[in-house]
């Protein structure tokens, strides 16, 4: 079970995470380039956070249990 402090850590890295990907979003989206570039660049990186994410959450379900 986690405590206090590892919810904490927890919260902290989901933080920087969801920061670093609306911070990689906003760069790609004041880019100069095509629009079907950006689009493509985001989708790409949406599907990277979604696996980054997919893998960190049966990490945490694995160190929870």
């Amino acid at each position: 079970m986690l405590n206090r402090d590892d919810n904490y850590s927890v919260e902290i890295m989901a933080s920087f995470l969801i920061g670093g990907i609306v911070g990689a979003g906003l760069a790609l989206l004041l880019a100069p380039q095509s629009g079907r570039k950006t689009r493509a660049q985001i989708r790409d990186m949406a599907e990277d956070a979604s696996d980054y994410a997919s893998d960190y959450a049966k990490k945490l379900k694995h160190k929870i249990s």
